[in-house]
């Protein structure tokens, strides 16, 4: 039981980070644009990608709808990350359901590659303490299929100024519109774009690890929405991705750029170390 429900933990946060970006050492280059007639709307695009990666720290707010085949999972979770000199996160997720099994919400620290979690239902594996302490290179084994050090990993690639600059690969990006989002004033982009197309924009280093990715998880051609502030920093972007595992929709509101986050690990008093049950 602790197995099944630790598995479909890290599949409900490890795939969203993976989708949605929300961890990530943001890079400063910006994609180019490519395309004469969309050259306006793929440039705003650079100029975003290139503006957030001058941001360290950032908060989200963001959703996930998905239809996999191991069943449905929904999944709202409140983030505030900070990406250099050490990646950080503190992460408050609410209740949900995956696979039919109900997960009650549960609080998440991230400082390197220690995970802390408050979860009632790990205490008994973890000596009666509150909060459990998870090692994400010590578990680097498989769970249900999913390698979650592995995918945490590849998550870290990831931020919205990497997200933004896969972006500038489609060949159909548009200006749609303005809107509101968070009070900001934003322009609204949307568009498409394949794997291929998307991880040519981004340097050896990074392609290599989303390539895992999206082989890891059969992703396909994907849409996106982009709501770019005045500012030129993404304040919503909303994706849905076909995988081989189901479709996948995510919503990630962004805001709080450049501001403090400090993320401390629970009182030792209160931890206890969580070791994976063993199969057998």
């Amino acid at each position: 039981m602790i197995r099944r429900f630790v598995a479909g933990t890290a599949m409900a946060t490890g795939l969203a980070l993976a989708l949605t970006g929300c961890l990530g050492e943001a890079k400063e280059k910006a994609g180019e644009a490519g395309g004469a007639i969309k050259m306006s709307a793929a440039q705003m695009l650079g100029k975003a990608a290139e503006k957030t990666g001058q941001n360290d720290t950032f908060k989200t707010d963001m959703t996930v709808d998905s239809k996999l085949q191991q069943g449905a999972m929904k999944m709202r979770t409140v983030m505030e990350t900070r990406l250099r000199p050490e990646v950080a996160m503190k992460m408050n997720v609410d209740p949900m359901t995956v696979a039919g099994q109900n997960i009650p919400g549960y609080e998440a620290r991230l400082i390197g590659s220690t995970m802390y979690l408050n979860m009632p239902a790990l205490a008994s594996a973890n000596g009666g303490k509150p909060w459990s302490r998870i090692s994400l290179n010590d578990m680097g084994g498989q769970m249900g299929g999913l390698n979650l050090g592995k995918m945490l990993d590849q998550a870290k690639q990831q931020s919205p100024a990497e997200q933004t600059r896969m972006f500038t690969a489609s060949k159909d990006v548009r200006e749609v519109g303005t809107e509101t989002v968070g009070g900001v004033k934003t322009r609204h982009f949307t568009g498409t774009v394949t794997p291929q197309e998307a991880l040519a924009k981004l340097d050896p280093e990074n392609r290599k690890a989303m390539e895992s990715l999206f082989q890891q998880i059969g992703g396909k051609a994907y849409a996106f929405d982009l709501w770019v502030g005045d500012d030129d920093l993404p304040r919503k972007v909303i994706t849905t991705m076909d995988t081989s595992m189901g479709q996948v929709t995510s919503t990630a509101i962004y805001s709080d750029f450049g501001k403090p986050v400090n993320v401390v690990a629970p009182p030792e008093a209160k931890v206890g170390d969580f070791k994976m049950p063993s199969m057998n």
